[in-house]
């Protein structure tokens, strides 16, 4: 049997994404906030920036301005401003991975530009109803879950035109859990949630979002919105935007129903997702427009107008009610998406895994579903490693090897109707035995000498008895 081993220490590995659609761009997206959206998707919607070289073909100034500071990179990349921290659940571990100064590009130097403080920043005007609620969503371009969320916003007083956003400068104001994803009429996957802005707020602002996944390597999103929020004031009329419900519109269970309002230029002021199950069939109609009503009362009332005014829903004839808006310019649609037909998971191929013989190592699987929410995962973990852990993440455990060794581990997600597998390697290092003799308690030694403890090799400095190398200054870890 061998002894004496030099063993490497724990390693985590953090499995990275091969994306299933099969282009490599998307291998590395993840998301951004869609709504207020986030500067650099403003900045890459626009456009503008491939050329001429001095950016002045990029309409935004405060655009033109992070072109200027950091290139494009940070407009490419608008799915992609996240950094690694393993101890996420530590906030001053998050703090000391995005430096204050850089919390708009998520501490990455080559996206700084965002960080820069300009009156310029185009702004998203937010309406929260009278209890302070905002309905936000995320376009997740690759999903994760298990996840949590945290919204902080500026504090009062802090002007974006001119200040620098630190940690110190702004207020955490909602932490929401995880939370399932739907698919829009476009297809793109969409969170859904609602924060909460404190009362009495108004004015210009930045929301900024992180979002969580709770794996090993411990990955989050920052984005920066920049927002004007307009506070609790009924518009002096409202205009018909069309039926809020057509003749022969029926939704079945499983169906996904979004209610959309549009301003004059396509963009979507009103995005509202509404999940029909079996108890809510029947009414599903009469609870959508209560939703509406309640959720984005300054923007847009669901029922039929009243002689003073008033919108009033009327559930005893639904044809009846229209969606009322505030400018004569918007206009509104209804669509209800089908339920999808099941497809198996989403699982991104895992890193080879390396590792010495007699250590152990992390190992994280990504998967997601589009139609599924709850998923379980199936190891098959071969003799001569052992596991221990379950769901996506695990540890393998190697045991002596009489040379370098590979395995297949293999793992199977499953939604519980359709599954998907995927293999990857273990290679197990075979760590050559140690050429100096065990410490003994007992013995006498003297400088020079040279032994092997605890699978280290030391070297003693002066004579010694009785002193245990790795606790005793006499011995030199060599």
């Amino acid at each position: 049997m061998k002894t004496f081993k030099t063993l490497s220490q724990q390693t985590a590995i953090g499995v990275l994404v091969v994306s299933a659609l099969g282009y490599s761009e998307l291998a590395a997206s993840h998301g951004y906030m869609d709504f207020p959206m986030a500067r650099q998707a403003i900045c890459e919607d626009q456009g503008g920036y491939w050329w001429p070289e001095d950016g002045s073909n990029i309409p935004n100034a405060a655009c033109r301005a992070a072109y200027l500071e950091s290139g494009y990179v940070q407009f490419i990349q608008e799915h992609e401003f996240a950094v690694n921290t393993p101890d996420y659940n530590n906030q001053q571990a998050v703090e000391k991975n995005i430096p204050d100064g850089t919390l708009c590009a998520a501490g990455s130097s080559e996206k700084r530009g965002m960080n820069l403080p300009s009156a310029d920043w185009q702004k998203t005007e937010v309406r929260p109803n009278a209890n302070g609620e905002l309905a936000i969503r995320f376009h997740a371009t690759t999903p994760h879950n298990p996840s949590f969320w945290k919204f902080y916003l500026t504090k009062p007083g802090f002007n974006p035109a001119s200040d620098v956003m630190t940690w110190g400068n702004i207020d955490l104001i909602t932490e929401v859990g995880n939370v399932d994803f739907v698919k829009d009429p476009d297809g793109k996957r969409i969170y859904e949630m609602t924060i909460q802005i404190p009362q009495g707020r108004s004015g210009d602002a930045i929301l900024y979002t992180r979002w969580q996944r709770n794996d090993v390597v411990g990955e989050g999103f920052y984005n920066c919105s920049d927002i004007t929020i307009v506070g609790d004031t009924q518009p002096n009329d409202w205009y018909a935007a069309g039926y809020f419900v057509s003749r022969g519109q029926n939704a079945n269970v499983g169906d996904l129903i979004w209610a959309r309002v549009f301003d004059q230029n396509g963009q979507e002021i009103v995005k509202h997702s509404f999940a029909v199950t079996a108890e809510n069939q029947a009414n599903w109609a009469s609870t959508l427009a209560g939703q509406l009503n309640t959720s984005y009362a300054n923007d847009v009332q669901v029922g039929v107008k009243q002689a003073n005014g008033d919108v009033l829903f009327d559930d005893a004839n639904l044809l009846s009610n229209q969606v009322f808006v505030t400018d004569a310019a918007y206009t509104y649609n209804l669509t209800i998406v089908p339920k999808a037909p099941n497809t198996p998971p989403t699982v991104h191929q895992p890193e080879p895994v390396l590792m010495d013989e007699n250590t152990q190592a992390q190992v994280h699987v990504h998967a997601f579903d589009d139609e599924q929410t709850e998923l379980t995962y199936s190891w098959v973990v071969p003799a001569g490693l052992s596991m221990t852990g379950s769901g996506a993440t695990i540890s393998l455990r190697s045991g002596e090897v009489a040379a370098d060794t590979q395995y297949t581990v293999s793992v199977t997600v499953s939604d519980g109707e359709l599954e998907t597998s995927r293999d990857f390697s273990v290679t197990v290092k075979d760590v050559p035995v140690s050429t100096y003799p065990q410490w003994q308690s007992s013995n006498t030694y003297v400088g020079g000498d040279k032994v092997s403890h605890g699978g280290k090799n030391y070297e003693a400095k002066w004579w010694t008895r009785g002193e245990e190398p790795g606790k005793a200054q006499v011995w030199k870890a060599l």
